[in-house]
Order: structure tokens, then C-alpha cells, then sequence
């Protein structure tokens, strides 16, 4: 009986195991669908600012480092990267072309242009099982480095904080 119930153990837990493991397909997918119904939904409002622009801050991240038209925030460990250039309209493909050529083993890029903003994802390995999102809109970029099964939410961050910004 005892090794019937080790048996069956075993089982459980190794499909529990599987159940909660993300692949890199199903990753891709979350992220470019949360992408897409981002850049599509109404942006937030700013509730935090800096010298030069205003942008959403979502509960849960701290802001670690402003400088100029960079802004460092963090979520525990993982770090969050906001740029804003004012100089770019919402038509800018600056960022997408130079992150397109940079991230050349990108596992996703994705371009969508929604009431004449251009938006983009990308997503690319970095190491030891992460991966590097870039997402942009316009002039406004951001940059975080996460794990598979955290990408959906660290893209949704990223994109409620990009679409958020004003001057």
C-alpha cells in the first residue's frame, strides 16, 4: 500500500511540476497578448513625476533612481528601466530600429501602431533562464530582465507605465 501511495506521489507532483512550468512558446504568447491589449486600452493616468515628464507609478514598485530622462525602478529584485525622449514624436521608430538591431536573437518583436502611436515589444534571452522585454511607444521606452513564468506581468507593468507618460 505504501508504495502504491509513493507512486502515486510521485505522479502528482511531477504533473504539478509540469502544470505550473511556462514554456517559451506559451511565454510568447502571453507577452505579445498582453502587449497588444495594453497599447490598445486607455493609458493611465500619471500619478508620479519627475523634473521632465509625468508617468503612472503601479503599486508594488519603488522608484530606486531619477535622472533627466531616465527614471530606475524595482520590484524586489527585479529592476524596471524608463526612458523618455521628449524629442520623439509618437510616430518614433528611433528606439524600435536601434533595439531591433541590438536584441538580433529576439524571440519575439512585435510592432503594432495604434491612433498614429507606434508601439513595440521585444523580447530576447539574456541568461541563466532570462529573459530581456523592451517596450516602447513613441519616444517612451522601457527595459526589464525576467523570468518565463513573470513575463505577463512584468510586460503589463512596462506598458502601464510607457503609455502613462506626459510632459
Amino acid at each position: 500500500m505504501r508504495i502504491i501511495l509513493a507512486k502515486i506521489s510521485i505522479v502528482l507532483i511531477f504533473l504539478f511540476l509540469t502544470g505550473c512550468t511556462v514554456t517559451k512558446e506559451q511565454a510568447v504568447e502571453t507577452a505579445k497578448n498582453s502587449f497588444e491589449s495594453g497599447v490598445i486600452s486607455e493609458p493611465r493616468e500619471p500619478n508620479n513625476e519627475t523634473e521632465l515628464f509625468n508617468y503612472y507609478l503601479p503599486p508594488g514598485l519603488n522608484i530606486e533612481e531619477e535622472a533627466g530622462n531616465n527614471l530606475i525602478l524595482n520590484r524586489g529584485e527585479q529592476i524596471f528601466i524608463i526612458f523618455s525622449n521628449p524629442a520623439e514624436d509618437f510616430t518614433s521608430q528611433v528606439n524600435f530600429e536601434q533595439d531591433k538591431i541590438v536584441e538580433d536573437k529576439a524571440i519575439l518583436i512585435e510592432t503594432i501602431e495604434v491612433e498614429g502611436t507606434f508601439n513595440y515589444i521585444i523580447v530576447a534571452p539574456f541568461d541563466n533562464d532570462k529573459y530581456k522585454v523592451i517596450l516602447g511607444s513613441g519616444g517612451e521606452k522601457g527595459t526589464t530582465i525576467t523570468e518565463l513564468s513573470n513575463i505577463k506581468d512584468s510586460v503589463e507593468t512596462l506598458v502601464e507605465i510607457i503609455r502613462s507618460v506626459s510632459y
